[in-house]
């Protein structure tokens, strides 16, 4: 299927850049132009095209969540209130010890949905049951970068007890990857220094690079953490993570809330991609990550969700919006991380252009609070909503058009999901 757009406004870095065509061909850009012979040349060479009218909408880049744990949707404002550990072990691990292979089916659907909704076109997910995500964004059509869990804790003794599958890792990277018309990445998935029995850590680290992925952790997210890796292994855990070689693969570390200068050039030095998870920390009062000093740094950063049971919502423009404003008050500096930065932490850096994948959302700008527009990128971080996202493309296929989701069953799903029973 082709898409041509007519009357179009991208988003650029360098502003609003009008265009009467795009054309999106298979799963790429083909063309941006106002050559009306180039679009109706187009037009003929297609067997079957949909023609979108844009005009008053905004063209711009999918947002990334480069972090998040979708199926809990199911545990949305559970255990609220509580510290990271005591709301972790307590009040969502002994509910999701219940959950069955279909709950996490339904519950990443239904996290799926609302992300579309809110403008977000691709997403990097931890949970287990890696088949049922995996077919839940088979549906859904969204990208997204998937962890495989190589270890599993037997606690019924009292004590944990760690033991590895990596013989079912390697059969889930064999029959996954390249699936879902190449929207599915996979990643090893190292939950953190403290859940496993950290001797398996290595044999992680060791899969991934013999299966060529990258690994998706939780690094640094409390006090905490970095104080018990101090006392058992001594060194702190982007110590113990480099000692072990787990950043000569791709990482995606979410969270960094506590970080030193040097840790900082650490993750800049072997590209670590620092998943910030403003809302999620703020709320489980796990601290508030040095994002202008990454930013200086130089770390490649993106922003994350985190779960709906410690955000509790999955809108990206949320945390497009805090990160625009919460270090300006906190270091009483307005100049501190700019729209720009937002934006491009939020996408990714990606943009519309040429032989570029077709994943871009569309804007509706008639709404009040949108006019007038004077800087798009301060519109965009300070006034933009996600209930502003119109149309949603991913892949070059039309997965939300005029707020209607053309894939998935969103009445059966909220039903499903409202049904989960934690027996």
């Amino acid at each position: 299927m082709a898409i041509l757009i007519k009357n179009v406004a991208v988003y650029t870095d360098e502003g609003i850049k009008k265009y009467k065509y795009l054309c999106i061909e298979e799963d790429k850009v083909k063309y941006l132009t106002d050559d009306n012979s180039i679009a109706d040349s187009f037009i003929r060479e297609q067997k079957k095209i949909t023609e979108i009218n844009a005009e008053n909408k905004l063209v711009m880049p999918g947002l990334v969540n480069t972090h998040t744990h979708s199926p809990m949707t199911a545990l949305r404002n559970v255990g609220s209130d509580l510290p990271l550990h005591r709301w972790l072990f307590e009040e969502i691990f002994p509910r999701e010890a219940k959950f069955a292979p279909q709950a996490i089916y339904y519950g990443s659907l239904l996290g799926q949905i609302e992300m579309i909704r809110s403008g977000t076109v691709e997403f990097t997910d931890m949970y287990p049951s890696f088949e049922s995500q995996a077919m839940a964004v088979e549906e859904s059509g969204l990208r997204a970068s998937l962890s495989v869990e190589l270890l599993h804790n037997d606690w019924s003794s009292g004590k944990r007890i760690t033991s590895s599958a990596f013989g079912d890792g390697e059969k889930i990277i064999k029959e996954w990857r390249g699936k879902a018309d190449g929207r599915i990445t996979l990643l090893s998935e190292i939950h953190s220094v403290y859940l496993y029995d950290t001797a398996f850590l290595k044999d992680v680290v060791d899969f991934s690079k013999s299966n060529n992925i990258g690994i998706n952790m939780h690094l640094q997210e409390t006090e905490k953490e970095v104080t018990d890796a101090l006392n058992d292994l001594g060194v702190r855990p982007v110590e113990f993570f480099e000692n072990i070689g787990a950043f000569d693969v791709p990482v995606t570390a979410a969270h960094c809330v506590h970080m030193t200068e040097e840790e900082m050039q650490v993750l800049k030095k072997h590209d670590v991609l620092a998943a910030i998870n403003l809302t999620s920390n703020l709320k489980l009062a796990s601290g508030i990550p040095n994002l202008p000093g990454m930013l200086e740094t130089g770390v490649k950063v993106g922003f994350g969700t985190d779960g709906c049971a410690s955000n509790n919502n999955l809108n990206m423009f949320e945390e497009m919006h805090l990160a625009g404003i919460l270090y300006k008050g906190l270091h009483k500096d307005p100049t501190l991380v700019s729209p720009k930065q937002v934006i491009k932490a939020a996408t990714l850096g990606r943009q519309i252009k040429e032989s570029q994948k077709a994943d871009m959302i569309m804007i509706d700008m008639s709404a009040p609070h949108l006019h007038p527009v004077n800087d798009i990128d301060a519109l965009i971080v300070y006034a933009m909503q996600g209930s502003d996202v119109d149309t949603v493309i991913v892949n070059g296929e039309i997965l939300m058009q005029n707020k209607v989701l053309t894939r998935l069953d969103e009445e059966k799903i909220i039903h499903e999901v409202d049904n989960i029973k934690f027996v």
